[in-house]
């Protein structure tokens, strides 16, 4: 599968459309899509649909790709990561074909309907390359979490409900309900609830707040309640969903991880942000070297520093940090704890 010099050309000559009007394009893929095969909204985060991010995502992965398809390793840690997401929300090979479809009316629509079959089938082809490789990627992720049922979302118990932090920020433990080995992660992973609302499926990827102990998961969740669109999942979970419940979930993905044989860390956590990196603080702790770990953690207040006496009880006063929204993240302090062989780890919203 290559493309001809003429197709690299037309590529080159196109991609800049995409660049300025990406997520335009997507969003008349996904709008069609929808519209023709709703039943690939089970798939998708709902609530990213409605606030755009998941158009822009794949707006960006498609420009990437394209700019790159000579060398489309250089975009493996990219690739990796959003394979991993495909493999948590259980996309599959078949799928592929049908975002190439729409992704091709979408370009035709958007550059007037002209049906210019060089354009499109340059574009097609390049589609085809970029599918192949996640394709591949997925394939390997899906084969090591063995067979078939284990490959899908699973049934699991709540047995811990607890308010945490103001917000509300609320943790839930989860034991699986099959009676089956529950599947190792590294810390840094997460897993991806599946409820039903409505009649409707939804989706949501939760970050896993502690070192895997062979018997339980344990996520904490925000009242995602003061912006719109709210977070379906969130919600619902934190307002029906009590201790005994059964819930379903794929097992855990992610690239995020500690970085091997790093010698000092340090963690910068905006708001709920602290969760996947609470993970990776105490695996350090149980590997004996809590001593490498610093922590910035921004909240609006101090009701909202989720884990705070979990982390002083793991590291001293000048190892973790608690700064309020009103104080502006200061250079001086990361100045003070950086050193030429700190990995920085970063995790929280946009801003």
């Amino acid at each position: 599968m290559a493309l001809t010099e003429d197709q690299k050309q037309i590529l080159k000559s196109t991609s800049p459309i995409f660049k300025e009007n990406g997520k335009e394009i997507t969003s008349i893929l996904y709008k069609h899509m929808f519209a023709d095969h709703p039943e690939l909204l089970d798939i998708f985060n709902r609530t990213n649909q409605k606030n755009g991010t998941q158009p822009f995502a794949l707006a960006n992965t498609v420009y990437l790709a394209i700019e790159n398809i000579d060398n489309l390793d250089v975009l493996m840690p990219q690739f990796l990561l959003i394979a991993h997401k495909h493999r948590a929300s259980t996309v599959r090979p078949e799928h592929y074909p049908i975002v190439g479809k729409y992704l091709l009316v979408a370009i035709d629509e958007f550059l007037g309907g002209m049906g210019d079959a060089a354009i499109l089938n340059a574009w097609s082809a390049a589609y085809k390359i970029i599918a192949s490789v996640f394709i591949e990627i997925e394939k390997k992720l899906y084969d090591e979490l063995g067979d078939k049922y284990e490959q899908g979302f699973l049934p699991f118990k709540i047995t811990k409900k607890e308010v945490v932090a103001s917000g509300p920020i609320v943790a839930f433990t989860l034991e699986r309900d099959d009676g089956k080995k529950l599947h190792e992660y590294h810390s840094g992973q997460y897993i991806t609830l599946r409820i039903k609302k409505d009649g409707l499926l939804h989706i949501r990827h939760y970050s896993l707040i502690q070192p895997f102990d062979g018997n339980t998961y344990r996520i904490a969740i925000k009242q995602d309640a003061d912006h719109e669109p709210k977070g379906i999942v969130s919600n619902e979970m934190i307002n029906k969903y009590k201790v005994g419940d059964i819930v379903t979930l794929s097992l855990p993905a992610g690239t995020f991880e500690l970085v091997p044989n790093g010698k000092h860390h340090l963690f910068i956590a905006g708001g709920i942000g602290i969760t996947v990196l609470c993970a990776m603080i105490h695996d350090l702790h149980k590997q004996g070297k809590s001593d490498q770990a610093a922590l910035i953690h921004c909240v609006s207040n101090e009701g909202q520093a989720v884990f705070a006496d979990e982390m002083r009880r793991i590291l001293s006063n000048d190892q973790y940090y608690l700064l309020l929204q009103s104080r502006h993240l200061a250079k001086d302090m990361i100045k003070k704890i950086i050193t030429p062989e700190t990995e920085v780890y970063i995790c929280g919203s946009v801003p």
